[in-house]
């Protein structure tokens, strides 16, 4: 059984530009449109409810794809948990290595630690549990965090349990079931 829709926002203008985003990146028309089919592909997973992270790209993202699925922007929980992991000094730089690296640098560069995303990440799972008594949850996330929040919702609490890192694409959906 599906427990919730994990997407990952669409091409922000930093992906575009190959940064590492700051939390006011907007999504580009590329981005806007890839908001649009997500949402032709998710219509009938029957989403009543939608969780977004607070960052802009992620808001967008969550509101593009509810006005395509009918669903009232009331219906939009913005999760402050489903934030991107903190990327302390890559913040609005070039992306300098392959993306592997932003998921497994740990206590380097002002860095959000990787236990603490995924302890963020299962507390983010609890709440999104929560809402979706209401029925079926779209969760609008990002990159990185979106990678531990996966595996939080593998019942993974250790570092060591952590399946290799694996980079969904912008505006691509998972169905994730939560142990």
């Amino acid at each position: 059984m599906t427990d919730f829709i994990f997407v990952r926002h669409g091409q922000s203008q930093a992906n575009a530009d190959k940064e590492i985003a700051t939390d006011d990146t907007q999504l580009t028309e590329q981005g806007i449109e890839q908001a649009k089919i997500t949402a032709k592909e998710v219509k009938e997973l029957g989403v009543v409810q939608i969780a977004s992270s607070p960052l802009l790209r992620a808001q967008q993202t969550a509101e593009i794809i509810a006005g395509e699925l009918d669903i009232d922007m009331s219906n939009i929980k913005v999760l402050e948990e489903l934030r991107e992991r903190g990327l302390g000094d890559f913040k609005g730089k070039p992306k300098e290595h392959e993306s592997d690296y932003y998921f497994s640098v740990d206590n380097d560069f002002n860095v959000e630690s990787r236990i603490d995303t995924l302890k963020r990440m299962a507390l983010c799972i609890q709440k999104i549990m929560e809402l979706s008594t209401n029925g079926k949850v779209l969760v609008v996330g990002h990159a990185v965090s979106g990678y531990f929040l996966i595996e939080a919702a593998k019942g993974k609490t250790e570092l060591n349990d952590l399946e290799p890192p694996s980079e969904i694409s912008n505006a691509d959906y998972l169905a994730i079931s939560v142990n």
